[in-house]
């Protein structure tokens, strides 16, 4: 092949590999669903793929990725290359899931080949998955809030588990002799190393037709056209202080955690300081690669920036993390993180939120997505003497997106970590690899945030185990603070726009378990999962009444919720809009 010459980073060249950048991790996403084992990683799409530089900055943040895998992901590149420095190899794996090198919560593994090219690293293929089970006292997740990162499971720092092409039997032997599902996980495991294997081949043709050179040059002007795109964003902010704030649920009572955040624009950069108080004795504390992962993704998403992202993004940001030690940027070890990608990172950025939305202009404003509620469920399958486990989006990820000046949430699609990247599986096929039965998978009435937009729906998800009992981990509390709204939009129907847990006994009988992160039904019973929906944008009695008029026909929205949250007084047979009684209603 010949060889181009030169390090032009001509436009069409930057387009070309911008493009062939993203597409290599779809490529590798493909790869993963079509020959991963487990239903977390085939259905549920729990995992994320990323490429790093030869200096591990991120060369593309794809936007079919979870926000808080793959912001994070360059901090363990770099701890690899710093650990392994002079003996990083062709054919070389690294794992790592270790908070203290840029790790995220224990289940969240990352796995990272270096990509060479003429003896050097010039690329890292990067993936980070969602392992059903880490280790620790009690099956996945399962185990009631840990008060240090000890009880958590296994803690891997960046680790070569594979020498120039050769499997380390002794490290594997190490990791899943401390994994339950040890089979299913090496199969997993088998995956992401195939997606990695994508990754290196579709890079060396890459560079053996632009060399070297003309790569670097290009990959170092994109970094710079987003940071462009950044500093231009910022820039058209005025100059200034702004803060802004959310609140993390108590376990118990009313005794709410408040996270701060200060913006500080001034000319085209931009300062967060964050504030919180001491990290807590449970899982929901965030360490630094989360919570530096959670600032970028509400930055972007105030700013309006659309992806792909990369190391460009987070050029203009000056973050802040406040005190080692502290919620928003938790000491591990002693500190439990296993709450921390679905609680705090959402209030994280949710305090960025709060605090751009007094600088960016009304129509760049947009509200929380429905609080974190992700279910983990485990038993015994029946027949059997082994543990099943699975992730299921479908009981717990499919609450609403908040909404956006000019445009309503998204229905169904899960909390903000995830960005709607985490799927609903297909009922069938989930029934078929697991042993329960889904009763019911339904939009909950009301459960949008009211705005002038309203907030996405969330779905309620009822399911039995068939023949057995079952566990399942809630992560989050969501039945308390409904989803952040922006814009003089608020809801006088509170009720539905929160979530609730409920484990229904063989007899019919209904438990609230309110904000307990782990339940369990007997034989014969069932689960009744309602995530909350999303926040709404601007004053929910500008609202079109037609769309009222529309979302009560379709069954989003009731009556009731017309009348109180829109003031919009529909008849409940026609379902035509009494204009003069809609009238009262927003004049009152």
């Amino acid at each position: 092949m010949q060889q181009a010459t030169g390090n032009r980073t001509d436009i069409t060249t930057l387009a070309t590999l911008q493009g062939a950048f993203h597409s290599i991790t779809q490529e590798m996403s493909d790869v993963v669903v079509r020959t991963a084992r487990t239903p977390v990683f085939k259905l549920a799409k729990d995992f994320s793929c990323t490429l790093c530089d030869w200096d591990g900055r991120q060369v593309v943040q794809g936007d079919a990725e979870l926000p808080v895998h793959v912001g994070s992901l360059p901090f363990v590149c770099k701890a690899v290359m710093a650990t392994y420095e002079g003996d990083i190899n062709p054919g070389d794996l690294f794992l790592c899931n270790d908070p203290e090198h840029g790790g995220i919560h224990l289940n969240d593994v990352a796995l990272l080949r270096p990509v060479f090219f003429e003896d050097s690293v010039v690329f890292w293929g990067a993936i980070r998955a969602h392992w059903i089970d880490i280790g620790g006292p009690v099956p996945v997740d399962l185990r009631r809030a840990q008060s240090d990162s000890y009880g958590e499971g296994l803690r891997i720092p960046p680790t070569k588990i594979t020498d120039r092409g050769e499997p380390r039997a002794e490290i594997m032997r190490l990791v899943f002799g401390n994994v339950r599902m040890a089979d299913q996980q090496q199969s997993d495991l088998l995956a992401m190393q195939a997606a990695l294997n994508i990754a290196d081949k579709r890079l060396v043709a890459i560079l053996e037709k632009y060399n070297v050179g003309r790569t670097k040059a290009s990959v170092e002007e994109l970094y710079k056209m987003t940071e462009r795109r950044v500093r231009k964003a910022i820039a058209a902010l005025p100059d200034g202080e702004y803060d802004g704030n959310s609140w993390l649920s108590a376990r118990e009572g009313d005794e709410h955690i408040e996270l701060k955040a200060r913006v500080t624009i001034q000319g085209d950069g931009a300062r967060i300081e964050l504030s919180s108080p001491p990290q807590l004795y449970d899982v929901r504390n965030s360490p630094f690669g989360a919570t530096y992962a959670a600032v970028g993704h509400g930055m972007a998403i105030s700013l309006g920036l659309q992806p792909p992202y990369n190391d460009g993004l987070y050029r203009p940001l000056d973050i802040d993390y406040g005190p080692l030690g502290t919620v928003m940027n938790a000491q591990v070890p002693p500190a439990a993180t296993l709450g921390c990608t679905t609680q705090p990172f959402c209030e994280i950025v949710d305090s960025v939120r709060s605090a751009l939305s007094k600088a960016i202009p009304d129509t760049q404003l947009t509200a929380g997505w429905g609080t974190a509620s992700s279910t983990v469920v485990a038993g015994i399958r029946p027949g059997t003497d082994r543990y099943y486990v699975h992730f299921q989006p479908n009981g717990g990820s499919t609450g609403g997106s908040g909404a956006a000046h000019g445009h309503d949430g998204w229905g169904g699609v899960g909390s903000e970590n995830s960005g709607g990247a985490v799927l609903k599986e297909p009922i069938e096929l989930l029934e078929h690899e697991m042993p329960f039965h889904i009763h019911q998978l339904e939009i909950r009435p009301d459960s949008g945030g009211a705005g002038k937009w309203r907030g996405g729906f969330a779905y309620d998800c009822e399911w039995e185990p068939l023949d057995h009992a079952q566990t399942a981990r809630f992560h989050g509390t969501i039945n308390v603070i409904p989803a952040q709204s922006v814009g003089e939009a608020s809801s006088k129907l509170l009720e539905p726009k929160i979530g609730a847990r409920v484990v229904i006994d063989a007899d019919g009988t209904h438990h609230n378990i309110g904000g307990n992160s782990r339940g369990h039904v007997p034989r014969g019973g069932r689960f009744l999962a309602c995530p909350p929906g999303g926040g709404g944008v601007g004053n929910p009695m500008e609202r079109d009444p037609c769309a009222v008029q529309a979302d009560v026909r379709n069954g989003v929205v009731t009556l009731e919720g017309a009348s109180l949250d829109y003031g919009v007084a529909i008849d409940p047979t026609t379902f035509e809009i009494d204009e003069a009684e809609t009238q009262k209603l927003r004049d009152a």
